[in-house]
């Protein structure tokens, strides 16, 4: 099964995405406060998305685990001063660089492939979408918290009515 290969993929090869990944988040302009971190705590943390997006991705994790988890993490980069922005934007290369090393690979052998592989793609864009949805929520609980008001736009923006 596509899914399956695709999970080694990612597996056998994370410590190369990752080094991809760290090596641009590092120098891009949009990710400038990540080099207030030391690279190995950047690395480790590029490599964990990696490591779980199987267990992510299979359900073998609720969404409200993944919710927990996000939102802690946004909670985190606000304590370490990162932007909201650039949280959001490494995220977004994180999953942008699975994808080129899926293709740069050459991962697909048919049309059939190519088609489960959309369906794949699917499910990763939106446990992306969900990431950054929540890291966004936790970063704005922190933020409300430590200015002792609930500021957050995107929340007021997605509240349930």
């Amino acid at each position: 099964m596509i899914y399956s290969r695709l999970i080694k993929l990612i597996e056998d090869n994370a410590g190369e995405l990752t080094n991809r990944v760290c090596k641009d988040l590092l120098t891009r302009e949009e990710t400038k406060s990540y080099r207030t971190l030391p690279e190995d705590l950047v690395r480790d943390r590029i490599y964990d998305v990696y490591s779980r997006l199987d267990s992510w991705l299979n359900k073998k994790k609720h969404t409200g685990e993944v919710q927990k988890y996000y939102s802690d993490l946004g909670k985190r980069r606000f304590g370490e001063g990162i932007p909201l922005h650039e949280v959001v934007m490494a995220l977004m290369i994180i999953k942008r660089y699975l994808w080129l090393y899926v293709r740069e690979n050459q991962f697909f052998d048919s049309t059939y492939e190519c088609y489960q592989a959309l369906e794949m793609n699917n499910k990763v864009v939106l446990f992306f979408d969900r990431a950054i949805y929540f890291t966004i929520i936790g970063y704005e609980e922190a933020l409300a918290k430590s200015t002792g008001s609930d500021n957050g736009i995107f929340s007021r923006l997605l509240k349930k009515r």
